[in-house]
């Protein structure tokens, strides 16, 4: 297996954390977050354009018995690709990795919070972030 290249730890998120793309003319694309950390996250989601269109930000928001609510987070998608398995004729299941760009002070807080409300360590306990 190669190298780890990340700079920042990724964390696997209980139930209840989501993303959805913005755009000019609203939302599209929304889904669960599979893992996150203070550089990007892993989002699965439904599609029926096959994940084209430009996508340059991204709402994060999640509830557990509190609401966390990150809205316009620039970023840049890295990958995004069909998992075969869970798509269907029209409508495909895709999982998609994005990369955070130029966080502001007010993201980057509201993201370590996000990220020990629902990240998840190797133990399997929530508040991981060290």
């Amino acid at each position: 297996m190669g190298e780890e290249k990340r700079k920042f730890k990724r964390f696997p998120v209980m139930e209840g954390a989501f993303a959805v793309f913005t755009d000019p003319n609203g939302l599209k694309n929304m889904g669960r977050i599979q893992n996150i950390s203070l550089g990007g996250l892993c989002l699965r989601y439904l599609s029926l354009d096959a994940g084209e269109g430009e996508r340059n930000a991204i709402k994060i928001f999640g509830s557990n018995g509190r609401f966390i609510h990150l809205d316009k987070v620039h970023c840049k998608v890295v990958y995004d690709q069909e998992v075969p398995e869970g798509s269907w004729e029209q409508i495909s299941t895709r999982r998609c990795g994005v990369e955070f760009e130029n966080l502001s002070i007010k993201h980057r807080i509201l993201l370590e919070d996000f990220i020990d409300c629902f990240g998840i360590g190797p133990e399997g306990q929530a508040n991981v972030r060290a």
